[in-house]
């Protein structure tokens, strides 16, 4: 077997069959409302996987609904779900942050914190949100950010340096089915066989190319997908360098 590993994320959902850009109307019509323009990876991830239910579980946000929900909006709505109460005893919320941002008039909340496009959050526990810097946008493969439930809602810390590692780490925890086998369902569905496998049924794959991108699922995991394209045959495998025993390699093949 001879296998590809330099793929993108784009490369996997097209190889899926994701090919048709489902959401590039929206997305341009609504681009050229907020007269902003995405990263053009994000712009073609999302035209290609718009409302796709294999992302159903995962991190990224794909329901065309979310898409161009931005951190001052999840501010804006805190504010008008509390304001109310807040007027009501000001003292008493004086040291709340949401508080503080509602006596601030929105266009100076930019002295507090940067506003960022928000392209997801951890599904299922959904403590944290993960963005993209509003000021970095128009950079072809920007940084993604994360912002922590429990932290000050101004402490966005980076995730990754490369929007296209978010996105490639994504899919590959998708395509893993290690806390949810949501990609397996989908893509039976769509014709694919699917299986569990492990390493030694492939005694020419490289890990060490293969296992490129950290997970979000354990602090020592790392993920990877890979292509047979002789076979038509998808790898995707998720192994915890701290725990050898902790390991998933999905195929996904069309005969």
């Amino acid at each position: 077997m001879s296998f590809r590993y330099d793929l993108t994320a784009i490369d996997i959902l097209k190889l899926l069959g994701y090919t048709e850009p489902v959401g590039r109307d929206a997305l341009l019509k609504t681009e050229c409302e907020k007269n902003l323009k995405l990263p053009p990876i994000l712009f073609e991830f999302w035209s290609l996987a718009a409302d796709s239910p294999l992302f159903k579980t995962a991190d990224i946000w794909t329901k065309k609904r979310d898409f161009f929900w931005f951190s001052y909006d999840s501010i804006q709505e805190w504010i008008d779900s509390d304001k109310e109460y807040w007027e009501k005893e000001p003292q008493k919320y004086a040291d709340n942050e949401y508080y503080q941002f509602y006596k601030l008039p929105r266009e100076k909340w930019g002295s507090r914190v940067e506003n960022y496009l928000q392209i997801g959050s951890d599904f299922g526990a959904g403590i944290s949100k993960l963005g993209i810097r509003l000021n970095e946008i128009g950079q072809d493969n920007p940084p993604v950010y994360i912002l922590i439930e429990g932290d000050t809602i101004t402490e966005w810390n980076i995730l990754d340096d490369h929007l296209s590692d978010f996105l490639m780490r994504s899919i590959c925890d998708v395509l893993c089915c290690g806390e949810y086998d949501t990609a397996a369902r989908v893509l039976e569905k769509m014709g694919w066989i699917v299986d569990e496998a492990y390493q030694e049924d492939f005694p020419t794959l490289d890990m060490n190319a293969l296992l490129k991108q950290r997970s979000e699922y354990g602090a020592d995991a790392v993920c990877g997908c890979a292509y047979d394209e002789e076979k038509h045959l998808l790898i995707a495998a998720k192994i915890d360098k701290a725990d050898s025993r902790n390991r998933r390699i999905m195929i996904y093949r069309k005969e």
